[in-house]
């Protein structure tokens, strides 16, 4: 089974507006996947760093909710670097809602990440 946070602006749940800023993103939703790519379960939790974080605090975050992939629309490089030392797979690109981004990513749509261009801190 495997654990995705998907980045969020609302609690909606899969039908919340995927975050295209990662540091920012007010919640994480949390889906578990079973062995055939179906959502089994999901959790929203509130960013407890979104208005305000050190470098490597969000990423530790994700780690600590039990994530083992990570969905954003945008992620800046060092937040990739830490996810990679974590051992957290990263996958970037824009999609309307959460529950869109988690179907591109079990159909294998969604993969990779490229750091964002500019920093937005």
């Amino acid at each position: 089974m495997k654990t995705i946070a998907v980045t969020a602006n609302d609690d909606r749940g899969l039908a919340g507006e995927m975050s295209m800023h990662f540091g920012h993103c007010s919640h994480f939703v949390l889906a578990t996947l079973d062995e055939k790519s179906q959502v089994k379960s999901t959790d929203i939790c509130v960013n407890p760093y979104a208005e305000q974080h050190q470098p490597g605090q969000i990423p530790d975050f994700v780690k600590s909710l039990g994530a083992n992939v990570v969905l954003s629309g945008g992620m800046g490089g060092r937040a990739i670097e830490f996810f990679d030392q974590l051992g957290i797979e990263v996958a970037t690109g824009h999609h309307s809602s959460v529950g869109a981004a988690i179907d591109a990513y079990a159909a294998g749509e969604l993969k990779g990440a490229s750091g964002c261009a500019h920093d937005h801190h």
